[in-house]
């Protein structure tokens, strides 16, 4: 049984995340934690960035092995762990069997920000008490989007000096109303959230990695959580994204397209770049993709 250790580097070194020096000996306690209470009870913890999965229910697929039998009504072939991805997730059938699957993820140096973002999807109520409450915040997090880190480092460094010093002044101050002066790119203490699978595939990655949108932060910690929990069991999660990835809307919008202005292969044929090519030989996928699966969004003009 090999001993899980935490990457500092994504936490504690980079120039959009300061992490409070005074917090390594946490890290050291967390660390201890995971191993005595995940590692020795056979999960296999996996970090990604500021993400670690610490355990997922569906352990080798078992769980919803049984759950799809039971749903089919496949007395005679229980142990199959193939039958939900290749037969009813290819066949667009009920995502059942992994609806009662659930992911804890523990997260680490993760902004106010990304943490509402998260907050919304979870199944279970292991949030951090209204937010903070009687926790202090573990450093803060520069925006992706900022142009110049360090002038958010210094302005952030300063606001939350400021917070400490009314605290000192102030005793009777309480930490619970001290909390509302903090900027709101804070670092959280590090939390723990359930997400069921079901909802991990339709609604959070889904609306945060493979949707245009998603606020930068938030993306990077949603896209450490795909690649955490793909690496556990990358075939089910390599077929979820398939039938559920950025492409999909491509997919769907090129059928409206098609519905709609009802176009004549000899006007796809007309824009194709490859005008040397035998129209027999075209690659049709590629052909409806680059004329009616793209478009032009809000997130397209502003960037």
């Amino acid at each position: 049984m090999s001993r899980f250790n935490i990457d500092r580097n994504p936490i504690c070194w980079n120039e959009r995340i300061h992490l409070e020096p005074e917090r390594l000996n946490d890290l050291c306690n967390l660390e201890n934690f995971i191993n005595e209470n995940f590692v020795k009870q056979g999960f296999t913890p996996v970090q990604h960035g500021r993400v670690i999965a610490l355990r997922a229910t569906d352990k080798g697929r078992k769980s919803s092995a049984f759950a799809s039998a039971l749903y089919l009504g496949k007395y005679d072939d229980m142990g199959n762990t193939d039958r939900f991805l290749q037969g009813m997730v290819k066949a667009g059938h009920s995502y059942e069997p992994i609806r009662g699957e659930t992911v804890t993820f523990l997260y680490i140096g993760v902004s106010k920000t990304a943490y509402d973002h998260l907050i919304t999807y979870t199944i279970r109520n292991r949030r951090i008490a209204g937010g903070f409450r009687a926790n202090k915040p573990w450093g803060f997090v520069v925006p992706n989007e900022a142009k110049d880190p360090w002038l958010y480092h210094r302005m952030m460094e300063e606001q939350l000096a400021r917070c400490e010093q009314l605290r000192k002044e102030h005793p009777d101050e309480s930490l619970q109303a001290i909390r509302s002066l903090y900027p709101i790119g804070v670092m959280m203490p590090p939390f723990m959230l359930d997400f069921s699978e079901e909802a991990l595939v339709k609604n959070v990655f889904k609306q945060r990695i493979w949707e245009r949108g998603a606020q930068g932060e938030t993306r990077d910690i949603v896209n450490s959580m795909f690649e955490a929990i793909r690496t556990l069991d990358p075939e089910k999660w390599d077929t979820l994204q398939e039938y559920h990835g950025s492409h999909i809307e491509g997919h769907k919008r090129a059928m409206r397209k098609l519905r709609e202005q009802r176009p004549t292969l000899r006007q796809l044929v007309a824009k194709n770049n490859n005008a040397q090519a035998d129209v027999m030989d075209l690659d049709v996928y590629e052909l409806l993709m680059d004329n009616v699966g793209k478009s032009k969004t809000m997130w397209d003009k502003a960037g």
